[in-house]
């Protein structure tokens, strides 16, 4: 194709300005609000559940780790009976005959229509491993794979799948979290050990580039024994970043609390009002 050189058309200053005005109205209706998309990590039994639990009320977890369930019913009785923190289970299923996931996407899908996750303050999904154990078997069943396992081109749905989801529940006006279990791998020809995290190969590093904070939960000694530390910056093999608290505004290592992280980025804390009518 030859391009041919043409004089330039002069447009009218008027046709400008609004060409500039479109733009910046694009920007304002696009633009994320005062909210944070984090995936926390950590090895087992480090706190993440507790840590997600931190966060701004009223709490909605969908949780498909029945461990995550239980250690947020012995630590948030009264919260979870007065309705400041909700959860909906989905791990009540057989991988041969998997009806979670559907469930679960169906119901997100009139969440993110219906606005419903922005009348929380925060929201998570606990954890990354088992949710997306979930989505593979319906991804293999919905293949027709009798045997549960995956094919390469099976993969690629995943990963679609995931980006939707994470990009789509970022851009709500509720401050989403996902935990991810790690793992640490040794290399049988080196020997180094390096720490990652409990998913699909394609999705190790690609998977954290879709949040804006990605912390890990760490187990230290400390003078009063073992101590749990947020990692905001890399440590050791450990990989993590944060956006909100740049310049300076978070230490390398802080307390594991969410709360405190959003006060300190100035970010908003108070609770959006509560879904349940309070008992006198």
């Amino acid at each position: 194709m030859t391009i041919t050189s043409v004089a330039p058309k002069e447009a009218s200053d008027e046709k400008l300005q609004q060409r500039a005005f479109d733009i910046r109205k694009l920007y304002q209706d696009n633009k994320r609000g005062d909210t944070l998309s984090t995936l926390i990590m950590g090895l087992f039994g480090t706190g993440k559940t507790r840590l997600l639990a931190s966060g701004v009320r009223p709490l909605l977890v969908d949780s498909f780790d029945p461990n995550g369930t239980l250690i947020l019913e012995m630590l948030y009785p009264e919260e979870i009976k007065n309705g400041d923190i909700l959860i909906r289970t989905w791990w009540n299923e057989k991988s041969q005959q998997p009806t979670e996931y559907n469930a679960w996407e169906k119901q997100w899908e009139a969440d993110i229509r219906d606005n419903f996750l922005s009348r929380f303050g925060t929201y998570a999904i606990d954890s990354t491993s088992t949710f997306i154990d979930a989505m593979s078997n319906q991804v293999s069943k919905a293949k027709g794979r009798s045997d549960g396992a995956l094919a390469i081109q099976d993969y690629k749905i995943i990963y679609n799948n995931i980006k939707d989801i994470v990009k789509l529940t970022s851009n709500q006006d509720v401050n989403f979290v996902m935990t991810g279990h790690l793992v640490d791998v040794k290399d049988e020809i080196t020997g180094k050990v390096s720490t990652e995290l409990a998913v699909y190969k394609s999705l190790k590093a690609d998977l954290p580039l879709l949040f804006t904070e990605k912390y890990v939960l760490v187990n230290k000694p400390g003078s009063k024994g073992i101590e749990r530390v947020l990692l905001t910056e890399d440590w050791k093999t450990y990989r993590a970043s944060t956006q909100m608290g740049a310049n300076d505004k978070f230490k390398a290592q802080e307390e594991p609390n969410l709360l405190n992280l959003l006060k300190k980025a100035g970010l908003p804390t108070a609770s959006k009002p509560s879904l349940f009518k309070k008992e006198s």
